[in-house]
């Protein structure tokens, strides 16, 4: 009996360790943390503290462009001043808004 509870709890702490890896924290932290205090508090504290991971805008690449040019690899893109989406790096006109650039 006492073997399935420690299996069962080396197993729910690692299951905590591997969400804190996709949150971009510490693995092995989170995982000593669970086995101490317990995986259910080490759960509910890892959810209130959220994500470590930078919004999904801040991904983007941009690059300010003199002239037409051919992109290779990443799509580059910048931002409009007017609308403020984002566009390819070598559009000369919003296709949101009809800035022209």
């Amino acid at each position: 009996m006492g073997m399935e509870i420690l299996l069962f709890w080396l197993g729910l702490s690692a299951i905590v360790s591997v969400a804190a890896g996709k949150r971009n924290r510490s693995s092995f932290g989170w995982f000593i943390l669970s086995l101490v205090i317990s995986p259910l508090l080490a759960g509910l504290l890892l959810l209130a503290l959220g994500d470590r991971r930078p919004p999904p805008s801040q991904y983007t690449v941009q690059v300010p462009v003199t002239g037409p040019g051919i992109t290779f690899g990443p799509i580059l893109e910048k931002q409009c001043p007017d609308c403020a989406e984002m566009v390819k790096a070598d559009a000369r006109i919003c296709r949101f808004c009809r800035h022209q650039f």
